[in-house]
């Protein structure tokens, strides 16, 4: 008997877990209606967003407890309902329709009534707002969904939060300026954008239905390329948003965008190790205390941030019209596997960019290792990455001639590599010798 339920359990977990990738992404998957729709934290987006008084406050905390506590008694139901099921799944023999339908009808009914408890809940806090906060509702519920529904990205750029932005940088737009402008209409675009990328996302609460269909059917491909453009819209009124504020912003445009587009484009924009150290060269005591050698780094400094620019630039582009193809491929591809076609491998264009990158700032180490000496340099954090190790009697036996080194290109070296990667016989190897292959 205890095998039997073993067996029982293990089996409605498949299903359960069987399901869960069956309805795809969205509010439908098995993880997100097992979580809150709303947690306590999120009260003070209500307290803060609609100005409510102490007393409503209050009253909105108990609101919180009483949908906490009926999710909770929710959920405790449904995983009930699954365990009977699983200790009952005996009775429908072979057929495996009426397993399937009889261990997710209880998930169907939790994933409504999860949904109704969000709702109420809205609605509960709504009924207690005085006029003042009812007309600051609509924009209020935007700057809710923005804040539940705006992670839910994929592409670079589809997750900023302007507002976020706009707020850890300590710019408030003046009510009524072309900034305050912008900014509101970035709202209202973002706003029926979400909601195109939420219908487009989400399937319901149909999963047997999702289960038995062919996951590759037109019906799918037309619903995933549904969801894509809605993804693609989201990044681009995000994107379009950041140039027009930054042109808006004046003096503090250039920061507002850096910090928009690197919380976006992360792969792109963040720090680099090189620009680190020259962080630590420009704060060094002894370059601090030397003029002529602090404005020769600060020179050379932004001599690399142009170059680094100019690459991010590309990056930035290359980033933006590549992850759509790149998308828009495996849609393709699913289509292919079941036709039995072979399936297509786009080239990355973007591993090239990054590698012309990591040798830019590898060439703008050694320019700054010329500058201070190696004294200095040797001081400055990060800067053991860029200084060539001392090679083992091992690893300097298989590095003389007919040692047969094996280089970072596959090809065969026999000597040792100076600190720009530039060979003793003239050629240049794919990956100086001694450095990591960091992101540079």
């Amino acid at each position: 008997m205890p095998r039997l339920d073993l067996f029982r359990r293990t089996a409605a977990c498949g299903l359960l877990w069987t399901a869960s990738a069956a309805m795809g992404q969205g509010l439908g998957t098995l993880p997100e209606i097992m979580k809150p729709e709303y947690f306590s934290r999120d009260l003070l987006l209500f307290i803060e967003g609609l100005k409510l008084t102490d007393e409503q406050a209050a009253i909105s905390e108990m609101i919180f407890e009483d949908y906490e506590r009926d999710f909770q008694r929710g959920l405790d139901g449904m995983n009930a309902n699954v365990t009977t099921v699983a200790n009952t799944i005996e009775e429908h023999g072979d057929d495996k329709r009426a397993i399937v339908t009889a261990v997710l009808s209880p998930i169907q009914d939790w994933a409504r009534q999860r949904d109704v408890l969000g709702r109420q809940l809205i609605e509960n806090v709504r009924i207690i707002l005085d006029d003042q906060q009812q007309a600051a509702w609509t924009s209020f519920t935007r700057q809710l969904e923005r804040e539940k529904m705006l992670p839910d990205g994929t592409l670079s750029g589809e997750t900023t939060n302007i507002e976020h932005v706009l707020r850890d940088l300590g710019i408030h737009p003046a009510e009524g300026s072309a900034v305050a402008g912008s900014v509101h209409q970035w709202e209202l675009a973002l706003a029926e954008a979400l909601r195109r990328r939420a219908e487009a996302t989400s399937q319901g609460f149909n999963i047997l239905e999702q289960i038995e269909s062919d996951n590759a059917n037109e019906q799918d491909i037309t619903r995933r390329r549904a969801e894509l453009r809605a993804r693609i819209e989201v990044r681009d009124i995000n994107d379009a948003a950041i140039e027009e504020l930054t042109a808006l912003l004046g003096s503090e445009g250039e920061a507002f965008r850096h910090e928009a587009l690197k919380r976006g484009y992360g792969g792109v924009f963040r720090t680099t190790p090189v620009q680190r150290l020259f962080v630590a060269a420009l704060e060094s005591e002894k370059v601090v205390a030397d003029a002529a050698l602090h404005s020769a780094v600060s020179e050379l400094y932004a001599e690399f941030l142009m170059e680094l620019g100019e690459l991010n630039a590309k990056l930035l582009t290359t980033t933006r019209s590549f992850e759509p193809e790149l998308e828009s491929m495996k849609i393709d591809n699913r289509q292919r596997r079941v036709m039995g076609e072979h399936r297509i491998k786009l080239e990355d264009p973007i591993r090239p960019l990054k590698q012309e990158r990591r040798e830019l700032g590898i060439r703008y180490a050694q320019l700054l290792r010329d500058l201070l000496g190696d004294d200095i340099f040797a001081t400055l954090d990060g800067a053991a990455r860029f200084i060539p190790r001392e090679r083992t009697p091992r690893e300097e036996n298989a590095a003389r001639p007919g040692g047969g080194s094996i280089k970072a290109s596959g090809q065969v070296g026999s000597g040792r590599d100076d600190f720009l990667g530039k060979k003793r016989g003239g050629q240049q190897p794919s990956k100086p010798s001694g450095l990591s292959g960091g992101n540079n």
